[in-house]
């Protein structure tokens, strides 16, 4: 004897005698319906939803219906929104990023102290990170970026002194 939960079976309005009509009439088997019934998911059997429905997201005190939607208003992919809860971080999406201050670190080549090794770059017109290989590896590259840094300064040493000049005639 069937059990009394897998009789009269309503799918959407439809009322079906027994599992094996409803999947019959569903085109699905008989044990997908019976696992909808014990998720009580019936209603997306034979639809062809075949993942969860999506669970609501609550991003900075907002609430969207599902992280699809919580991308698109801030213009960023699902997969983000999924990791920043993941991580815990959701008070920080949509928001710029943090550069953590001890990322960067301070550099005196020759005469000149710069803030960071990004910044020596960017002041000796080297490529991003020059710096901070030449300091790593030594060498040739090395002396290129200490003949820069001090030719730098002589370039500013010139401009104050002109200045200089200016302001005292």
């Amino acid at each position: 004897m069937a059990h009394p939960k897998y009789r009269d079976i309503e799918v959407r309005g439809t009322v079906y005698p027994t599992v094996n009509a409803a999947a019959r009439a569903l085109r699905v088997q008989p044990q997908t319906v019976m696992k909808a019934i014990r998720a009580g998911r019936l209603a997306a059997v034979g639809t062809g939803a075949s993942h969860p429905e999506p669970l609501p997201v609550r991003i900075r005190g907002r609430d969207f219906p599902h992280a699809k939607a919580a991308a698109a208003h801030f213009g960023l992919r699902p997969n983000t929104i999924h990791a920043a809860i993941a991580r815990g971080a959701e008070h920080r999406v949509g928001l710029p990023r943090d550069c953590p201050a001890n990322m960067s670190k301070a550099v005196q080549l020759g005469p000149l102290r710069f803030t960071s090794m990004a910044a020596a770059d960017r002041a000796l017109g080297f490529p991003y990170g020059s710096v901070s290989m030449a300091l790593r590896r030594g060498g040739g590259r090395m002396h290129r970026i200490i003949r820069a840094a001090m030719e730098l300064a002589a370039r500013r040493d010139q401009q104050v002194g002109a200045a200089r000049g200016k302001a005292d005639a």
